[in-house]
């Protein structure tokens, strides 16, 4: 896989014309790994300017023999995607660490087991401008604050941690760069990454820290949406139909919108059945938000 390198990156990233970000998650890369035989997934991928993976997500990518070569062979269609290490993310915040501190901070708030354990363990009851280097207290966070689990391959998995560094990195571009305009899409079937980062949102904005900040929006993309976007832009390699895809498909709460019978927008949040996601396909009211 590709690493970029920072210089890059913030010259990307800084450029005035708008990119289209993608961050991805190792459900999703799992997701398009199984139905890579069915699809063109290209002709959506390359849609993309910048494609992510933070580097605590590729660690679980790599658990994976099969995971890692599909990345590989993307590569091999014009899909740029680049691993992008965390500790790098002080630097591409032009080393505003308090900011840096916060995401990590607001993206975890829900975990409250993590929560107390940086407060305690990293921040110590002293002025944010004072705590350790970047490098030693992130490092401590994912050594020992992340329950973990070691896997037959002898890594030590740790829960939660890709989803709170796609949160970070996501918030990071939407403030830092806001005023390049970029778009941020985060590639992810795991409900954890879309409550952390929208509660991440929900904090900053009444820290005074960050109260008159503009951020960019960040949108979602999960598996559903993905099917979705295959099946109204017909990205079924010849002889599939969109079923074949529906196999592989999680029957998962889903928050979506539709038009009631008098136009207004009905808001759901409920487990929808593949059945009824076929059947919500062909409306072209149907929105879904994660």
């Amino acid at each position: 896989m590709k690493i970029i390198e920072i210089d890059n990156l913030i010259q990307l990233l800084s450029s005035t014309t708008p990119k289209k970000i993608g961050i991805f998650d190792n459900n999703t890369i799992s997701f398009l790994k199984n139905i890579d035989e069915l699809i063109d997934i290209e002709r959506i991928l390359t849609n993309y300017d910048l494609l992510l993976i933070p580097n605590w997500v590729y660690q679980e990518v790599k658990d994976s023999e099969v995971r890692t070569n599909y990345l590989e062979n993307l590569l091999t269609k014009n899909v740029d995607i680049y691993i992008i290490d965390e500790n790098i993310y002080e630097e591409l915040i032009k080393y505003k660490t308090v900011w840096l501190y916060k995401f990590f901070l607001y993206s975890l708030w829900r975990l409250g087991e993590v929560k107390s354990f940086i407060k305690r363990n990293i921040e110590k009851n002293r002025p944010l401008e004072n705590l350790e280097k970047y490098n030693v207290w992130l490092k401590l966070l994912y050594d020992n604050g992340f329950e973990g689990e070691r896997l037959r391959n002898g890594r030590i998995k740790k829960k939660n941690a890709g989803e709170i560094s796609i949160s970070v990195l996501g918030l990071l571009i939407s403030y830092m760069y806001f005023k390049n305009n970029h778009t941020i899409t985060i590639l992810s079937n795991d409900r954890d990454t879309y409550d952390f980062i929208k509660s991440a949102k929900l904090k900053l904005v009444k820290d005074n820290m960050f109260k008159q900040l503009e951020s960019s929006i960040i949108s979602f993309k999960s598996n559903d949406c993905i099917i979705k976007e295959i099946y109204l832009n017909d990205c079924m390699r010849s002889g599939q139909d969109i079923s074949s895809i529906i196999s592989f498909r999680d029957e998962k709460r889903v928050k979506f919108t539709i038009n009631a019978l008098d136009s207004s927008v009905e808001e759901h949040d409920e487990v929808l059945s593949n059945e009824n996601f076929i059947r919500n396909l062909d409306d072209n009211s149907f929105n879904i938000i994660f």
